[in-house]
């Protein structure tokens, strides 16, 4: 079994080493772990792995003792539990930071998670963007000038650092920067609080776009209608058939000279009310 340190789920390591301890242990048993724990709930490491129950500060420390943790194992379980259980974004970067201040003693694949730095900045993206576009000379107080709204220089020199380190741009000879095509793979709950965030603070960009950017260099609208789910499904499909044909058009766009966001979004504004509906004999 792999050590918790490459683990970002501990319901995912509690399931592994159930399965190991089964395996190499004839007597072992979900009864046999909660007497280990000293509850009289047979099923209670079962309802934890499929995530019916939580563990408290408390009842970790039970588990971190059955599960014979170490001193270091026990710090990363713990920073586990809170990042796994946490109920807001805020909570979850928060206990993710955690997690990533003991990259010491955890091995590199799994807390150099590629996401969550490179979308940990909203700027990150736009200046890979950007150096790619017109040779700044590594001008970092042009590059941050350029950007909008305008950042710090030292933002803009940790980015670019960043940029490099995850090889998604490599600078040339003539010393402009060359996007590399690199898939940014990690595991699928950092993805979701990295993207989360960064699409939180897009969004609140294009607030802000509404009045301060030129209606000529901008452009925002929405739709509220009455969909169902088969129709929100095709909806769905077009948004992302069509995130394709602009990716064609921008690929084939030799004279780019700006830098823009488009955010595209599709979420309800109403309760379903079908349930209502049947509630109330078919009226509304």
């Amino acid at each position: 079994m792999q050590p918790i340190f490459e683990f970002i789920d501990y319901r995912k390591f509690l399931s592994d080493w159930y399965t190991e301890k089964k395996e190499t242990s004839q007597y072992f048993s979900y009864r046999y772990f909660a007497q280990k724990i000293g509850i009289n709930s047979p099923s209670f490491l079962k309802s934890v792995i499929d995530a019916k129950r939580n563990l408290t500060h408390q009842m970790a420390e039970r588990f971190c003792k059955a599960l014979g943790l170490g001193a270091k194992e026990k710090q990363y379980f713990h920073a586990l539990v809170l990042f796994n259980q946490a109920k807001t974004l805020a909570e979850k970067q928060q206990y993710y930071a955690a997690l990533r201040a003991m990259s010491g003693i955890v091995k590199e694949s799994v807390l150099s998670v590629d996401q969550f730095d490179y979308f940990a900045n909203w700027y990150n993206p736009v200046i890979r963007e950007l150096i790619c576009l017109y040779n700044f000379n590594d001008d970092y107080q042009k590059i941050a000038m350029t950007v909008k709204p305008t950042i710090e220089q030292s933002e803009v020199r940790s980015a670019i650092a960043l940029l490099l380190r995850l090889k998604l741009v490599e600078k040339q000879k003539d010393g402009l920067y060359r996007q590399v095509s690199s898939a940014i793979v990690a595991d699928e709950s950092i993805t979701s609080i990295a993207v989360r965030s960064f699409a939180r603070t897009m969004i609140d960009r294009s607030k802000t776009a509404l009045d301060t950017v030129d209606k000529k260099n901008r452009h925002i609208s929405g739709i509220t209608m009455g969909i169902s789910k088969e129709t929100y499904d095709m909806l769905t499909a077009e948004i992302e058939a069509f995130k394709d044909r602009v990716k064609t058009i921008v690929n084939h766009d030799s004279s780019a000279n700006r830098i823009y966001q488009m955010n595209l979004t599709l979420f309800p504004v109403s309760e379903d009310i079908r349930p209502v509906s049947v509630s109330n004999e078919g009226t509304l």
